[in-house]
């Protein structure tokens, strides 16, 4: 887990800003230095995915998604966290 609930808050306040993915990615790696698991991390971001899916808001788990291909191999190299 995150170990807060702050995280899916500020990633949705960033996502509903209408802020880019590579604006967004300092959180992620924010997340990281504080020392949050790559896989509890990548679970959070799925996790916030199926709520925004369960609520209708298409177009921000879109953005959400675009976030998570950060932590894949669907970005380039340099912006992969």
């Amino acid at each position: 887990m995150t170990g807060e609930a702050g995280f899916r808050a500020r990633l949705l306040a960033e996502v509903a800003a209408g802020r880019s993915v590579i604006e967004i990615r300092p959180l992620l790696v924010e997340q990281l230095e504080r020392g949050v698991k790559r896989e509890d991390l990548y679970q959070e971001l799925i996790d916030t995915m199926l709520f925004l899916r369960a609520e209708g808001r298409d177009d921000d788990e879109d953005a959400v998604a675009d976030v998570a291909d950060l932590m894949s191999n669907w970005v380039l190299p340099e912006y992969r966290v």
